[in-house]
């Protein structure tokens, strides 16, 4: 179809495929779907759009086809089909140019936190936005409301998990395009060379040399895993024959294990079904669901969904897909006597196990089923033979090979039943292991992810849990003055208030303050803003609290009268309507913030001082901060730390290491670290407000070892590299350099990933993203890719992952990635140079920021 899409009276009954793939066509999807049965009306597909429309006759159609296509497997992953919103533009979200920076804050009146916050309660995209308008704020603000919390952190853990494959897959990518664009360069010398008297063998130049060497992290194609003797196993497909295997963690009581989306999953002798999850240096089985009430012998994976083999033969499928289906088994084929089954090469293989090691009776061992298009409903076994007389331990597949392991050795094996490789099973370095000592009772291939990852870390708490809200002050559906939230974005065309009320992530004494905001608006002779006409008074209503010090402070932003006198009579309505001793609240603090632009404010504009303290104070990890209206400040306290405990743990800072806080805000991070034991800390940020802050706020707490310069990152990671050791840095001996980076949502300028990659003293970088599905999986691509006439440096990898829920209700969640500097051998340990006195780099202009 072409890609000028005919939107038609049918535009709204439509679902959206969100992983359509940018280069398939609208021709592919018609096909797949008419051979799968599904009934519908026309394919919208625009190229180099990863998402695409399958559009219906009828909401009814529409509807019943949904679970159909959830159901379906298209290019090997689950088809990920949603309600597709009322008019949805097939134009990229992604901006360009200079209109970035108001894409990530998402709409300058405050519908939520801007970018600067880390704040992602604004309204979702079309991934998670129903069909129907919202009509309320809480649809808007807290989407996962209804859902339970511990499927909200199982559907963030899931797509956590797929951020970490995307890292790989994407900067694997940008090796292959080094290696091109090398072998282009030779192609191109050669050639000259061949056109000239020179001999060919001449001197080839030296960016024609650098041929991009994949690190391991992205060339090992996974690992085969074994349960042997009450422990589990691993070794890299890629080892040689004769490497040992390494022992991974206790697996008591495991019968069977497979490789189940990017997890290693097992089934219990106890007929529960487990995940091995890490959490810091721990790793353990975590429960996942009930087994199907019968003895499992092996588990499978086919399309997104759990398969098992139960000791009697059956094979059984769990319904749903994913991870976090309903628990419930269904028969789906049987083999008598079968009792472990394995994918390959578009069959399901089952065994059944004989009479024992070279038992060579005529009866049938091996059978196969076709992987059809309703291969989950229903499967047909046939008779199928392999040159393997050994009993059969547990199968898997790698490589265009199906592996077998015996009691003694692996047996790869080709589609026609061929062993083309028996390899022994050496479980440890002490010679050989085939005498068959040991107990196998489980085996799979399991490719898993970047680095290790923790489980997703719980918020401390999921109702209330803001600390700060900006609500939008306008019209609500019936046309009456309203303060609360926008019931979508600006730029789709939204301008409705709805009240939040219902927000279960607002706290009480916040909606108390919208009621009294609310009372204003309706006795005021000001009217309030329109976002269309540039009309009106009142803009937006700023609450910031702190639940254990009892500040509150009020940001009460407008657009400033025409006359004096009118200003002034509206700031002391404004005291007045928060000040009222009859209020349920006391407000410590009130700003007026006068703003008479049409998008988001800068730090220029003015914020007066009305009422109150200058600041408010909150309390995070032992320490105190003073926070002013426009600092940044982890929306959610207590989940910040958890955030920064989890930071300073694997930042692994003591008293030798020098540790940087890039895009450092008011010092929160830093000062933490500071605090518990690092040796100095330097705090970077170009806002001059937010450094002084931090330097106010380390004064505070008595924290001596931490510096704030008010600068670009990568100016001060050039005076790194630059100064002169001094006599008291040499005698406090700081010998490691660490990163902690926190930007905002639209990540790090590339100069800055420059100046980390370029700057050798830096041999960490932990980095907190509060974007990870977007900016920390494009960071990541040049922290980790390879060498370029621009990106200079070895380059890092990431070593471990930890996602953190910030934003409980919401399908937004913060994730940690450490990376570690990739040390090349034949290089010499860096000394660090001087940072006492780290010079201030001139100031830089605005645009810049």
């Amino acid at each position: 179809m072409d890609a000028a899409m005919d939107h038609g009276s049918n535009e709204d009954i439509k679902a959206v495929v969100l992983n359509y793939g940018k280069w398939r066509d609208a021709k592919a999807m018609e096909t797949f779907l008419a051979e799968h049965g599904v009934a519908f009306l026309k394919v919208q597909k625009a190229r180099q759009l990863s998402f695409g429309f399958v559009h219906f006759a009828s909401r009814e159609e529409r509807d019943a086809a949904l679970p159909v296509l959830r159901a379906l497997t298209w290019f090997g992953e689950p088809l990920d089909a949603k309600d597709a919103l009322v008019k949805r533009s097939m134009q990229s979200d992604r901006p360009r140019g200079k209109k970035r920076k108001h894409h990530e804050r998402q709409d300058g009146d405050g519908d939520g936190d801007g970018a600067e916050d880390g704040d992602n309660d604004a309204p979702a995209s079309a991934a998670s936005t129903p069909a129907t308008a919202p009509t309320s704020a809480s649809e808007v603000v807290t989407p996962w409301a209804s859902v339970p919390y511990e499927e909200q952190l199982a559907r963030k853990e899931a797509e956590m998990k797929k951020v970490l494959v995307k890292i790989v897959r994407n900067t694997r990518k940008e090796y292959g395009k080094k290696e091109k664009r090398v072998d282009a360069g030779k192609r191109a010398n050669n050639k000259n060379n061949s056109k000239s008297d020179a001999a060919v063998d001449g001197p080839v130049p030296a960016h024609h040399k650098a041929r991009a060497e994949f690190p391991h992290w992205l060339t090992s194609h996974g690992s085969m895993f074994v349960v042997a003797d009450g422990a589990l196993h691993s070794r890299v497909h890629e080892a040689d024959e004769s490497a040992a295997w390494t022992r991974e963690a206790d697996a008591a009581g495991v019968v069977a294990i497979v490789s189940f989306g990017s997890e290693l999953v097992a089934a219990m002798a106890d007929n529960t079904v487990c995940a091995l999850t890490t959490r810091g240096a721990e790793r353990e089985w975590v429960r996942i669901c009930d087994g199907p009430g019968a003895a499992v012998a092996s588990l499978a994976s086919l399309r997104g969904t759990l398969l098992c083999c139960t000791a009697d033969g059956r094979v059984l499928k769990q319904e749903g897909t994913g991870r976090f289906a309903s628990g419930a088994w269904t028969q789906i084929g049987a083999v008598d006597g079968a009792r472990f089954i394995g994918l390959y090469n578009g069959f399901l293989y089952a065994y059944c196990p004989g009479g024992g090691d070279g038992d060579a009776s005529s009866e049938q061992r091996w059978w196969r089923a076709p992987l059809t298009s309703d291969a989950l409903e229903a499967l047909a076994f046939e008779p199928w033979r392999v040159d393997v007389t050994a009993d059969v331990l547990g199968m898997t597949s790698h490589n265009a090979q199906l592996i077998l392991l015996t009691a003694r050795s692996l047996e790869y094996v080709m589609g026609d039943g061929r062993v083309v490789l028996s390899a022994p099973v050496a479980l440890s370095g002490e010679g050989d292991s085939s005498s068959g000592s040991n107990v196998f009772t489980a085996f799979a291939s399991h490719k898993g992810l970047c680095c290790p990852t923790d489980s997703i870390h719980p918020s401390p708490v999921t109702d209330g849990y803001r600390n700060k809200c900006e609500f939008s002050v306008g019209l609500d559906a019936a046309g009456a003055p309203c303060v609360g939230f926008r019931l979508g974005l600006f730029r789709d065309g939204v301008v409705t208030i709805g009240r939040p009320d219902d927000c279960v992530n607002v706290s009480r004494t916040m909606k108390a303050v919208c009621s009294a905001m609310q009372q204003l608006l309706d006795a005021a002779e000001f009217p309030v803003y329109d976002v269309t006409t540039q009309a009106g008074v009142w803009r937006m209503l700023t609450v910031r609290e702190s639940e254990r010090t009892g500040g509150l402070m009020v940001v009460v932003q407008v657009k400033p009268p025409a006359t004096a006198d009118a200003r002034d009579a509206l700031r002391h309505a404004v005291v007045a309507a928060f000040t009222a001793a009859a209020l349920p609240f006391r407000v410590t603090s009130i700003f007026l913030h006068e703003y008479a632009g049409v998008s988001a404010p800068t730090e220029d504009d003015p914020v007066t001082h009305v009422f109150g303290d200058a600041t408010i104070e909150e309390e995070l990890l032992g320490l105190r901060f003073a926070v002013s209206p426009g600092a940044f400040f982890q929306v959610n306290t207590r989940g910040a730390e958890t955030l920064y405990a989890l930071v300073k743990e694997h930042a692994r800072a003591d008293a030798r290491t020098l540790l940087y806080d890039v895009c450092c805000g008011t010092g929160t991070i830093g000062l933490c670290a500071a605090a518990g034991g690092a040796g100095k800390v330097v705090g970077i940020e170009l806002c001059r407000a937010a450094t002084d802050d931090a330097a106010a706020n380390a004064a505070r707490n008595g924290v001596t070892n931490a510096s704030f310069v008010n600068a670009r990152a990568e100016d001060v990671m050039k005076d790194l590299l630059r100064a002169k050791r001094s006599d008291a840095e040499q005698a406090q001996q700081l010998e490691r350099v660490v990163a902690i980076v926190d930007p905002p949502r639209a990540g790090l300028h590339f100069q800055v990933l420059r100046a980390l990659r370029g700057c050798r003293p830096v041999e960490r970088v932990v980095y907190v993203s509060c974007n990870p599905t977007g900016s920390l999986i494009q960071d990541a691509m040049v922290l980790c890719g390879p060498t370029t006439k621009t990106l200079v440096g070895d380059a890092f990898e990431p070593v471990h992952a930890i996602p953190v829920d910030m934003f409980p209700h919401t399908p937004h969640c913060e994730m940690i990635i450490v990376f570690e500097r990739v040390k090349r051998t034949r290089s010499a340990p860096t000394a660090i140079p001087a940072v006492t006195d780290v010079p201030t780099p001139a100031p830089v202009a605005k645009s810049d920021e």
